[in-house]
């Protein structure tokens, strides 16, 4: 894929999947800025710990659509660093996912709105990778058969 649809398809609703030298692999919202994933941790999370010791990580966005024929994965290697939380970053991100009526997000589990207090959840913090390798790959392709 070119940058522009790297950048294009990044900017999707997609959920990413981090694995980290443990192995574990964790399947994570984010927010892709153009040059860096953002994405909510804290003290609640092993990959929050497992981090701190080793921040090497591996972060895989995907789609299958194949009823469609859309197939597209980027892959980002590098190192996280870990950044004070920011509510207004939280913001942005959560209406990806969540969408803009914020009051709905109680309807949730997880009552999402805490995340926008300034100071976020207790011991909240924001993941940043910033990849020194970044591979993103098109394999889709025209649906020509029906399904079975």
């Amino acid at each position: 894929m070119s940058p522009e649809e790297t950048d294009e398809f990044l900017s999707g609703p997609h959920t990413g999947q981090l694995a980290t030298n443990g192995p574990t692999i964790r399947p994570l919202w984010y927010q892709w800025d153009g040059k860096a994933f953002w994405i909510i941790s804290g003290p609640w999370a092993k990959l929050y710990e497992r981090v701190q010791r080793d921040p090497r990580v591996a972060f895989c966005i995907d789609i299958g659509d194949f009823d469609n024929g859309l197939v597209k994965q980027v892959i980002a290697h590098g190192s996280v660093e870990i950044h004070d939380y920011d509510a207004e970053r939280a913001r942005r991100l959560l209406h990806r996912y969540l969408g803009p009526d914020e009051d709905s997000w109680s309807d949730s589990p997880d009552d999402y709105r805490g995340y926008l207090r300034d100071d976020g959840p207790p011991g909240a913090a924001f993941l940043r990778l910033e990849p020194k390798k970044l591979t993103a790959l098109n394999f889709s392709y025209a649906r020509t058969r029906t399904k079975a």
